[in-house]
């Protein structure tokens, strides 16, 4: 069991917070993150609290952190923290480098000075992947997996407290950090010595994941799927812990169906499984579209593409109607949509394992992207189909949405919404917006409710908190698309 662990979807560990002119420090609904900003162009910014351990373990520290914005300065982790006058620092700059420091009685020295590595991940929003072991003798340092330094370090005997530090006006983001005994391991034959694969299956996240997918409305045949793919990774992850074959294993897959059925918020689902289960280190989701990725002139669609492959590693690379990166009209020559589909293959290979890709769109479009290039369809095995909501889940997504704002419909406004709902199902076409319909029928019931009560008195709370009829609006939105 890890001794600490943090995916910061809340604060339940009670982080620092706090918005001032010298930091920020938050976790927020959709950060899904620590962010940690210093907001001063000198000095540092630390964080840190208290972990307890018994005095004979050796333990080991990994924490995956994004560079969002600022300066060339360094950022990273704090161990070994007896108070804030009083820690290590292993940090990492933008430019490549990585340096080890010690702070005493709040003067910082330097134990090994800014030193080059290829394992950096360099650029805005680089995510790198930071782990230190503290042995009883030594502590060892790892950037994105591969070891980069060692020092001689006699474990001390009492508790230690880690945290984050920035310097400059660095802002990053904490998207996991998890703290796990370190136990001795055997030599492997080779005169070195093998590092243990701890099982790291978090399922206190994993049933935080299915008490959400199952709160969805509908989607049967989704929910269905997804416990299916969190069982057969679970038993992959438990046949590599002993040592037995595991089954070829792709973290990529494709989400078909209309607009507005879920396929984001399923998306986001699956990559919080994918880190529960230890697959994917961050599990956050970065969404583009062919937007983002195709570049009009030569040269700088493989830049785009490599850009959002940066921000996605250890995480979901969300593309939305991935079919639009085939070229348009058959202008081949003009159009650089394929080079992007070429440069992101060439990336998911180089980042095997590290990144998975999740593209999304109507069913029919999807099967031309994957014809699109030989290596395309043979990376994505793994297909959900959404389907359009019936009526009755329409108006439950409708209630829920009135539920999250303190509202109430009137029996016969659930009458009325429920007969609404209906027509416009039997009326839709491919394009219909599903969930997103309801939330734009929500907010026109609740213009129709304001111009009924505003200028009633006395304003009672009942007032402002009920939907009646007569504030469904009899006629489709214009967006119906039917």
């Amino acid at each position: 069991m890890p001794i600490f662990q943090d995916h910061f979807l809340d604060n339940r560990n009670q982080w620092e917070i706090r918005d001032d002119a010298h930091a920020l420090l938050r976790i927020g609904p959709g950060d899904y993150a620590y962010v940690v900003q210093h907001k001063q162009q000198e000095g540092e910014w630390t964080t840190w609290q208290p972990f307890f351990i018994d005095d004979d373990w050796c333990y080991k520290i990994h924490a995956v952190i994004e560079r969002v914005a600022g300066g060339n300065f360094g950022y990273g982790l704090l161990w070994r923290c007896v108070d804030e006058q009083n820690c290590y620092s292993f940090e990492i700059a933008q430019s490549g480098y990585f340096r080890i420091r010690r702070r005493q009685d709040g003067v910082w020295s330097e134990r090994q000075p800014w030193t080059k590595s290829k394992y950096i991940r360099e650029g805005q929003h680089a995510l790198n992947e930071l782990m230190i072991i503290q042995l009883l003798d030594k502590a060892q340092f790892f950037i994105n997996g591969e070891a980069v330094f060692e020092l001689p370090f006699t474990k001390p005997a009492h508790e230690d407290g880690f945290g984050f530090v920035v310097n400059g006006d660095l802002h990053i983001r904490v998207h996991s950090t998890i703290v796990l005994r370190y136990v001795d391991w055997l030599e492997n034959g080779k005169g070195e010595a093998e590092r243990p694969s701890p099982l790291t299956i978090d399922q206190t996240a994993l049933d935080d994941v299915l008490a959400d997918l199952n709160q969805l409305v509908g989607m049967e045949n989704i929910k269905q799927e997804i416990n299916t793919l969190i069982n057969f990774l679970k038993v992959q992850k438990l046949r590599q812990m002993r040592g037995l074959t595991q089954m070829p294993l792709s973290l990529h897959m494709v989400l078909a169906g209309p607009p507005g059925t879920g396929k984001t918020t399923v998306a986001r689902l699956i990559g919080r499984i994918y880190r529960a289960l230890g697959f994917l280190p961050g599990g956050h989701l970065i969404e583009t579209d062919r937007a983002g990725l195709v570049a009009p002139f030569v040269g700088q669609t493989a830049l785009k593409v490599d850009e959002m492959v940066e921000k996605a590693l250890g995480g979901i690379l969300f593309i939305d109607e991935a079919y639009a990166l085939m070229p348009r009209g058959g202008q081949n020559g003009q159009d650089f949509g394929l080079e992007a589909i070429e440069t992101l293959l060439k990336r998911m290979e180089d980042q095997r394992g590290k990144l998975a890709v999740i593209i999304a769109g109507y069913g029919d479009e999807l099967h031309r992207f994957l014809e699109a290039n030989p290596g395309v369809k043979s990376r994505f095995n793994r297909y959900f189909y959404f389907e359009h909501y019936k009526p009755q889940e329409l108006a439950d997504i409708f209630t829920a949405f009135c539920t999250a704002h303190q509202l109430t419909l009137t029996p016969g406004a659930q009458t009325l919404l429920l007969h609404h709902l209906t027509a416009v199902y039997h009326q839709r076409t491919r394009a219909f917006g599903n969930g997103r319909y309801t939330r734009n029928l929500l907010e026109k019931t609740i213009e129709r409710q304001a111009n009924r009560i505003v200028h009633l008195e006395p304003m009672t709370d009942e007032l402002l908190c009920t939907l009646t009829q007569d504030d469904i609006p009899p006629h489709f939105l214009e967006d119906t698309a039917v």
